[in-house]
């Protein structure tokens, strides 16, 4: 048994974040059904700018946020597209929406307003900014509200080079997953005392919660963007070093005082063993400009082959820097199902993230490719009680797709 079955969650999103959510939720067992204008979600086209194909039997870039629900188009300006959501929520568990607060002051879908019709159902929102203070009306994506607000763009970097050309999705994607988790824990009490609740997640305060241990950091002197030769915590905790061959690796003794001797001895450095200047983590900070020249010199003496055999041997924390188009042919990753095969009409095999949620008893969630514009629009309004007539009068009322 999965285990959302029998939950019921409407998904009023668009783009990534809401979309995200819902796709945890339905992955998990959930019925999830997506209402979207008659236009469709603005997610089925983006495609495109990322080289990819947007047909309805194959469009992976909206399949990732989309897989395993059901679809209804509906004309929610019109007073009979608004009875149709209520008549969905009559029996759902949760609604997820990432609209903005004043389109759901206007569509009279706010939690205050529907928390008091449906007092079990819990709602989850996602925003921008917050729901408080000045901006907590400004529009926002991942890539100014994630990446810019929070540091990210700015700060990870060296110091001196362009921002941070921000990923698309890279900020949506754990906002959902956050949104997926409060929604949980939300039907847990909501199992328990009959009650739901709202549970509301920004795409800002997770970007704060990502980078908390810099943003704290500030707080106390820490100066981002740094030099390359001055890291932010030390010359052997996550920092890159480029090798013979042109790679690059990045070494991660945190826990130095298990690692920092067999690296020494792997390296041909001994002596640092002995030097006060290296062998005590507060050392290697102090002396970091030293040390990440000396550093250079030797790990750029050899080829990432020589280093990969020597710190393997010694089960030193280590990896090779890789492109993102190295991850679907990464075995690891395939065996795990961190990516899942689509196997589209027109023959082409791709590899598509999958949330990163398993379940020992579960077992691998099913992977159904997203469909048309209100593909299943007829079937979920017969099960709502509406007759063929009754359907039909909304197609030419253009209420539902034609």
């Amino acid at each position: 048994m999965k285990p959302l079955e029998g939950i019921r969650v409407i998904d009023l999103t668009t783009y990534l974040a809401g979309p995200g959510a819902s796709r945890i939720l339905a992955d998990q067992g959930a019925d999830v059904i997506k209402v979207e204008p008659l236009a469709g979600d603005p997610a089925r086209i983006q495609g495109r700018l990322l080289t990819c194909p947007i047909k309805d039997d194959e469009n992976p870039q909206f399949d990732m946020e989309n897989a395993n629900k059901k679809f209804i188009a509906v004309n929610l300006k019109e007073k009979k597209g608004l009875e149709i959501i209520h008549k969905l929520l009559e029996d759902a568990d949760v609604l997820v929406t990432n609209y903005r607060e004043d389109a759901l002051v206007k569509l009279k879908l706010t939690y205050e307003e529907l928390s008091v019709k449906y007092p079990k159902l819990v709602y989850g929102h996602i925003n921008s900014f917050g729901e408080k203070g000045p901006d907590a009306a400004r529009p926002g994506y991942d890539f100014v509200a994630y990446f810019g607000r929070s540091g990210f763009s700015l700060d990870t970097v060296v110091d001196g080079g362009i921002p941070l050309v921000n990923i698309g999705g890279a900020g949506d994607h754990p906002t959902g997953v956050a949104l997926a988790q409060g929604i949980a824990a939300a039907l847990i009490k909501q199992q328990r005392t009959g009650k739901g609740d709202k549970v509301s997640v920004s795409l800002y305060h997770t970007a704060i919660w990502t980078l908390a241990t810099l943003i704290a950091s500030t707080q106390y002197n820490a100066k981002y963007p740094v030099q390359y030769s001055e890291p932010p915590l030390s010359p052997v905790v996550g920092h890159p070093y480029k090798t013979a061959d042109g790679k690059w690796m990045l070494i991660m003794l945190f826990d130095f005082n298990k690692y920092w001797e067999p690296f020494c001895k792997s390296i041909g450095r001994e002596d640092f063993l002995t030097d006060p200047k290296f062998n005590t983590p507060m050392g290697a900070k102090i002396n970091q400009l030293e040390l990440v020249e000396i550093l250079c010199g030797i790990i750029g003496s050899e080829p990432y082959d020589v280093w990969a055999k020597k710190w393997e041997a010694e089960d030193i924390p280590f990896e090779v820097l890789r492109h993102m188009s190295d991850v679907p042919k990464d075995e690891q990753a395939v065996v795990n199902n961190f990516l899942h095969p689509i196997h589209y009409p027109s023959g082409k095999t791709v590899y598509l993230p999958t949330p990163p949620i398993q379940f020992k008893e579960m077992g691998e969630p099913d992977y159904k490719t997203s469909e048309g514009i209100g593909a299943n629009t007829w079937e979920i309004l017969e099960g709502l009680g509406y007759g063929p007539q009754e359907i039909m009068e909304m197609k030419e009322n253009k209420l539902i797709p034609s």
